[in-house]
């Protein structure tokens, strides 16, 4: 019990003292660091936006060529030793084309009518091998590939 009681008389004027030292403080005093760097390092991997577009008559027409020339794409991709994880589809549409009539005798043009249909289907590849960048690009353009480019180097 001696010992507990020497050991709080002991504590005691510490615990009183930190706090009135905190108590005294200026609140508005701060410390600020602020600080700049870069770094710079050479690309792993690439990634690559390739777009296949094909254009039918209807739109089943147009689809169904893309679908075909995108299964090419990607099976050609897999054999190339790309992961199922490193392929990915970035974007996808379907838009109609139209043409203009000519006027009629009485200056009236009617509406334009839709002559065939436009699918595009883009594709995002993650090239973990830089080297390969080449090869990739130059087997996709060869099945069908007819939009690319946009590559980024990370």
């Amino acid at each position: 019990m001696k010992n507990w009681l020497l050991g709080l008389v002991l504590v005691a004027p510490l615990l009183s003292g930190a706090t009135w030292a905190a108590a005294d403080g200026d609140p508005g005093s701060r410390i600020l660091v602020t600080g700049q760097g870069s770094a710079q390092l050479k690309p792993d991997m690439a990634v690559l936006n390739l777009t296949v577009t094909r254009e039918g008559k209807t739109a089943r027409a147009a689809l169904d060529a893309n679908s075909a020339a995108m299964a090419e794409v990607l099976a050609a991709m897999k054999k190339a030793g790309i992961e199922e994880r490193d392929l990915q589809t970035s974007n996808f549409n379907i838009q109609p084309r139209y043409a203009q009539s000519p006027r009629q005798a009485g200056g009236e043009r009617p509406p334009p009518r839709i002559v065939a249909y436009t699918v595009r289907n883009s594709l995002s590849v993650r090239v973990r091998e830089i080297g390969r960048v080449g090869e990739v690009l130059d087997t996709s353009v060869t099945l069908g590939v007819n939009e690319g480019g946009n590559i980024l180097f990370t």
